[in-house]
């Protein structure tokens, strides 16, 4: 069966904005965690763990931001800590009831977060979800709201891909798998000049209730290492480090992600 993907080069309007469209993850909601089943949640949080122990912080509440489906928020419920989820997507943001435990969620966007001042230990943001905030402004105003919202000495982990994972379009992927209730087949497209990449994604559910297909289109932007530094110091993060991913290595030329580890300072 020929798939037909959209072949335009610039991004619409919606992708200039700070904000990502809140039509991503609408429709392959409902199928996500099917999507991402082979997914280690579980290694994804003790890597976190790991990252909080270097520093010696007491952690207690935590904000899963761009929760998704809350699989890693309802995994550190289940280690003992109180954790609430956000997240843009509203579709997504349903799922989390679904969970075990269900995960408390409000829809919420990155880059305007509305949240109490100083009412949370620690911030964590995986899968690139950062990097569906396409406008430098809009990254550096998330940095700051989340430093509002942690208590003196919180901790902000999070993770983006790296320029060189989207100039090489690992996005180009597909899975026809007989055994796979969803198949995929997803096309990347990099704009040098903007540093966005185009993802264009086609989506068939062969599960319960199917077969159904369907079609979104994603958006990612590409930040480097330096500035992310830099834009989380200015925001008032005394102490930043930055890893190859699931390491505790120094980001490469090599890297495809990147995670981040800034803390607090204990005065503000």
């Amino acid at each position: 069966m020929a798939v037909r993907l959209s072949c335009g080069r610039q991004p619409p309007p919606s992708a200039q904005r700070s904000r990502p469209d809140r039509r991503q993850f609408g429709l392959v909601a409902p199928y996500y965690d099917a999507l991402m089943a082979r997914v280690p949640y579980r290694r994804w949080v003790d890597y976190v763990e790991q990252l909080v122990r270097l520093t010696g912080f007491p952690v207690r509440r935590v904000l899963d931001l761009a929760c998704g489906t809350g699989k890693v928020g309802a995994e550190l419920r289940r280690r003992g800590y109180q954790v609430c989820g956000a997240d843009l997507s509203e579709p997504m943001a349903r799922q989390c009831a679904r969970q075990d435990p269900p995960l408390p969620v409000a829809v919420m966007d990155a880059a305007s977060l509305g949240l109490r001042r100083q009412c949370l230990d620690l911030v964590v943001c995986l899968y690139d979800s950062l990097n569906y905030v396409l406008e430098p402004q809009g990254l550096q105003e998330c940095f700051r709201r989340v430093h509002a919202a942690l208590r003196p000495g919180g901790l902000f982990i999070f993770d983006l891909n790296t320029p060189r994972a989207l100039r090489l379009g690992l996005f180009t992927q597909h899975d026809f798998s007989p055994l796979s209730p969803i198949h995929y087949d997803w096309r990347a497209h990099w704009d040098s000049e903007t540093k966005i990449c185009r993802v264009d994604m086609w989506f068939r559910w062969r599960g319960e209730g199917g077969p159904r297909e369907f079609e979104e289109t994603h958006y990612e932007r590409a930040y480097e290492e330096g500035e992310v530094r830099e834009w989380l110091k200015q925001a008032g993060f005394g102490m930043v480090r930055s890893y190859d991913a699931y390491t505790l290595y120094p980001v490469s030329a090599l890297s495809d992600r990147m995670f981040f580890l800034a803390q607090k300072t204990t005065e503000g």
